[in-house]
């Protein structure tokens, strides 16, 4: 299978923490990975918390899976915009057609 473009795969503002995170599917040639991106604000003016977080995933992750079985795996929070992600479906899919091959 060749190597993919990100997925933007759903983001969310948690206003009362004054928090927003935001959600990638990447590729490497290493293979698959998530990144969780979260932007806070620090404990002064000039200071922002947050951070970045990458969860390698397996090489195969997506065999056999949708986009309403991979929300799954997520924070209610972002499970609504990963199911509805017509870009995760068209990889899904392709990727699932290709294993079958």
């Amino acid at each position: 299978m060749k190597l993919h473009k990100a997925i933007f795969l759903a983001d969310h503002n948690y206003e009362e923490r004054h928090e927003y995170t935001k959600l990638t599917l990447c590729f490497s040639d290493e293979g698959p990975y998530l990144l969780e991106d979260v932007y806070t604000p620090g404990w002064a003016a000039s200071n922002y918390g947050g951070g970045t977080v990458r969860t390698d995933l397996p090489k195969n992750f997506y065999v056999g899976q949708t986009p309403e079985s991979f929300a799954e795996h997520f924070s209610e929070r972002f499970r609504e915009q990963i199911r509805n992600n017509k870009e995760l479906a068209a990889f899904l899919e392709e990727a699932n057609r290709e294993t079958e091959q």
